[in-house]
């Protein structure tokens, strides 16, 4: 029988609202070895990575938004590359009551480090790190 093929650690998916959900199934999929509580943390700083790249930034040119992450000893690193946008992304204050602003706070929280840069030709890239613990 031939060995598995491992999963590729990266994808690209549409720049729209489902794209979230797919980022997630690809995660679960590529990593099933993580511990629960790794793995539920890094499935929801994609999701809000994802989803701010969709509601926040343009496209990257294919219409779409790159999703990559690296398995190391001490964590697991997920990022986003779209095709950037006028604002930088940044933990707002927390209002309980708002239908938005909360993703990056959660991020923060959840990860033992993130950040965001451009990435020279328009496009920009966020970036979370996720401990094994």
């Amino acid at each position: 029988m031939p060995a598995a093929i491992p999963a590729p650690e990266r994808l690209r998916v549409p720049h729209q609202s489902g794209a979230a959900s797919q980022v997630r199934r690809w995660l679960r999929e590529s990593l099933p070895d993580l511990p629960d509580e790794v793995r539920d943390d890094l499935l929801v700083c994609a999701t809000e990575l994802v989803s701010n790249a969709v509601r926040h930034a343009r496209p990257l040119p294919g219409g779409d938004v790159c999703v990559t992450f690296e398995l190391g000893p001490s964590d697991v690193e997920v990022r986003v590359v779209d095709g950037g946008s006028r604002t930088h992304p940044h933990v707002c204050a927390v209002n309980l009551d708002s239908a938005h602003g909360r993703g990056m706070f959660i991020v923060s929280k959840l990860s033992a480090d993130w950040g965001a840069r451009s990435l020279g030709d328009g496009t920009q890239e966020v970036w979370a790190r996720i401990p094994l613990r």
